[in-house]
């Protein structure tokens, strides 16, 4: 994707990175030639060392149990030639609406899952992270001008991605986002010079594979009113350019199986802050946590970028990544998309008029290389020899009694996660009470799955109103103790990770 540029004059003022006039223009400037090399350089080691960790983070066991029900929903599709408009896999909330806003992953999945089996998803999910991971490192290489430079910068970034990395849709927006920072922060780029063809696309298929498409226009617009800051308004020169691209983009997102639902969807989905409130990665992050640690040295990088970087930081710099950043502080599920926007910020602060002549022979390097690459084939013939689903967390042998004991079909309560599974292995023959999405079931479902999976008081009338015949906890949990010691119930199994609880009589 990076081309080579001509190299151009410095700054005339003693500011850093500031023009005579004080204004400083972010992702506008060229970077600064670096010299043609022959053979394998250090920067292709680097690419290949990035690659490698996205294809082991991506290539990994199917464990997600939100990825279980996205993959069932995309062959409901295959097989019904259509979109679901109300939900399919629940006896809870038969009939109501649900948008389906990942349906074109889904789809993905589906088709994939059907044609070259499961361990097809985990190539296709190998590549995006390995794919992340290179976009993420050659953009900060781009615009720092440093091999090693650039690889820490694009390290903790990355480690904030690949700590939270999963198989589910989200994954897919992480690389449809560094394609945008490509076209916003690098415009002599392939894709920077036809922002117009490319954002509206990119944006199009953003919207239909996951809602954090609302990311990447907030991005565009607070690059937008960032420039007018600095002098530069929306209407003319390159960003009347890149708000064409962000218009147009937005007209033709309204173009998808749900109309103006799909648009609106992570409108309607804040707006159930309260209940959001309960679930994990909607929660603020716990800096003990990996992701936690993560977030708190990127946060330490871009302090150190705006305090003590060789390039003064722009408002409108600031103005992109503050939000971000504090999304990130608000919920667990923006750690990755934070530092992915501010790495481009954070490689022009650290940047460099020419990078440090290479230390290494050119044999060295291309056998490194060659290794790397000999390392990532292994671990992928590595994971073909194992089961494609790491399922030992959920009730698989708890499932397995149910089945065997003419209890599929009951209604069943399980936690949200266990249902995942369920609908992986079960559906359609069996329903669930609720899974994990939560934009979808009526609030009624949801207080009672609340009540019931803590165990607070009216548990059992909670129960009883869905006419729930079966239980499926895990073997010890206050709900364990209040169905052990409850005189309707009755435990049937118990295994190493779960039991079974039926009604007496």
């Amino acid at each position: 994707m990076p081309e080579t540029l001509t190299r151009t004059p410095r700054p005339a003022t003693g500011e850093r990175g500031a023009s005579a006039s004080g204004a400083v223009s972010p992702a506008l400037t060229p970077p600064i030639a670096t010299p043609g090399r022959r053979g394998v350089g250090l920067d292709a080691v680097l690419t290949a060392l990035v690659a490698l960790f996205g294809w082991v983070a991506g290539i990994a066991r199917l464990s997600d149990n939100s990825f279980f029900w996205h993959l069932r929903t995309g062959e409901w599709i295959l097989d019904h030639g259509t979109v679901p408009r109300h939900d399919i896999f629940s006896f809870t909330a038969p009939g109501t609406k649900w948008v389906a806003q990942s349906w074109l992953a889904e789809l993905l999945y589906g088709g994939l899952n059907r044609t070259v089996g499961a361990f097809g998803i985990r190539v296709f999910v190998g590549l995006i992270g390995a794919a992340v991971g290179v976009l993420a490192y050659r953009l900060a290489l781009r615009l720092c001008r440093s091999t090693l430079r650039a690889f820490a910068i694009s390290a903790v970034a990355l480690l904030c991605v690949y700590a939270l990395w999963s198989e589910r849709p989200l994954v897919i927006g992480l690389l449809f986002l560094l394609v945008l920072l490509w076209v916003v922060e690098v415009p002599d780029s392939l894709v920077g010079r036809h922002p117009v063809i490319v954002v509206p696309v990119l944006m199009w298929l953003w919207v239909n594979v996951h809602g954090s498409f609302a990311l990447g226009f907030a991005y565009l617009g607070l690059h937008l009113v960032g420039r007018w800051v600095d002098g530069s308004p929306p209407w003319r020169g390159r960003e009347r350019v890149i708000t064409t691209g962000a218009a147009i983009g937005f007209l033709v997102s309204f173009i998808n199986p749900y109309g103006v639902s799909l648009v609106l969807f992570p409108i309607e989905l804040l707006s159930r802050s309260e209940i959001l409130s309960h679930v994990i990665e909607w929660q603020s992050p716990d800096f003990r946590s990996r992701w936690g640690i993560a977030l708190a040295l990127w946060i330490c990088v871009f302090i150190a970028a705006v305090a003590r970087g060789r390039h003064r930081v722009s408002r409108r710099d600031l103005i992109v990544t503050v939000p971000m950043l504090l999304l990130a502080l608000w919920a667990l599920r923006n750690i990755a998309v934070a530092p992915l926007i501010g790495l481009p910020i954070v490689a022009r602060a650290f940047a460099v008029d020419d990078d440090a002549p290479e230390r290494f022979s050119k044999t060295f390097l291309a056998v490194a290389t060659a290794a790397i690459v000999m390392i990532g084939l292994m671990v992928g013939v590595s994971a073909a020899g194992e089961p494609d689903f790491a399922v030992e967390s959920y009730p698989v042998q708890s499932m397995r009694y149910i089945a065997n004991h003419d209890l599929l079909g009951s209604r069943i309560f399980t936690d949200d996660a266990d249902a995942g599974y369920v609908i992986l292995a079960y559906a359609p023959a069996q329903r669930v009470f609720m899974d994990d999405r939560y934009d979808m079931y009526p609030r009624k479902v949801i207080d009672d799955y609340f009540t019931v999976s803590d165990g607070l008081h009216g548990w059992s009338r909670a129960l009883d109103r869905s006419r729930v015949d079966v239980v499926v906890w895990t073997r010890h949990g206050a709900l364990s103790s209040l169905l052990d010691n409850s005189p309707g119930w009755e435990r049937v199994h118990t295994d190493a990770t779960h039991a079974v609880w039926v009604r007496t009589g």
